[in-house]
């Protein structure tokens, strides 16, 4: 269990930094080290003075009824008592949770019987989770999934090598895997075609495009385009051919 820092965006909430509290759940009374939190918070801000608490993260298989208390305590907590988020980690990692990041996020809203004097109970609603991370993050992150599979939870750094042919084998699964899109899609219309996919392949290319070098980028464009000309033009000889036959076996 811990608390979330980060700041308020108009329709969202990003969480950029995080650290785990002290807390006790024995003997049915909840304890949380608010002295240890308010220090941590003071000192995190002197280096991010932007962040600010804005939710608690716990690690658990279900929201039990002691989310409700520990929820409570980050509302009053809060800075003048914004939207707090919640954010469950999902134990044991299984089915598909061991291919994507096994996060849920929350927010409580409160719920009652119409016409009644006031609200009885609360709801947790689920939010869409969008990651974002730096190159070097996903790096890091990459590394710690390869120790999902291992007992001792341990991961060891490749080689110079190594690393090369996992990323060529990567680019080129990813590579195969637009090809099969724009086939579908091209091709007699299999899959049904997304404009926000089509945009981000576009830039690709244009991005692609920019880095080449002119000479390599002229080389290429005029090579494309004697092939484009020779399959047009082989293809209207076909058929042209094929009506000159036709007409010859009606005749």
């Amino acid at each position: 269990m811990g608390t979330l820092m980060g700041y308020y965006e108009k329709g969202s909430i990003q969480v950029t930094n995080c650290f785990a509290i002290p807390f006790n759940e024995s003997n049915d009374d909840l304890e949380i080290d608010d002295q240890f939190n308010q220090q941590m918070i003071s000192a995190l801000k002197k280096t991010s003075p932007n962040e600010q608490p804005v939710g608690w993260f716990l690690t658990t298989s279900d929201i039990t009824s002691s989310c409700l208390i520990y929820h409570d305590y980050y509302v009053v907590s809060s800075p003048k008592h914004r939207h707090v988020m919640i954010i469950r980690l999902i134990t044991p990692f299984s089915g598909d949770m061991t291919k994507r990041m096994p996060v849920r996020a929350y927010l409580r809203s409160k719920a009652g019987i119409p016409g009644a004097a006031g609200p009885h109970c609360a709801i947790f609603n689920p939010l869409r989770v969008e990651l974002a991370a730096f190159p070097g993050e996903l790096v890091a992150m990459q590394l710690m999934e390869k120790a999902l599979d291992s007992r001792r939870r341990e991961a060891t750094l490749e080689s110079g090598l190594e690393q090369l042919e996992v990323s060529t084998a990567q680019m080129i699964e990813w590579l195969e895997r637009m090809l099969s899109y724009v086939e579908g899609v091209n091709k007699d219309g299999e899959k049904p075609g997304d404009a926000q996919i089509g945009r981000q392949l576009m830039d690709i290319v244009t991005s692609s495009s920019n880095n080449m070098q002119p000479d390599k980028l002229d080389a290429l464009v005029k090579n494309t385009l004697r092939d484009y000309v020779m399959v047009s033009y082989l293809a209207k000889l076909t058929q042209t051919q094929l009506q000159v036959h036709e007409r010859l076996v009606s005749a």
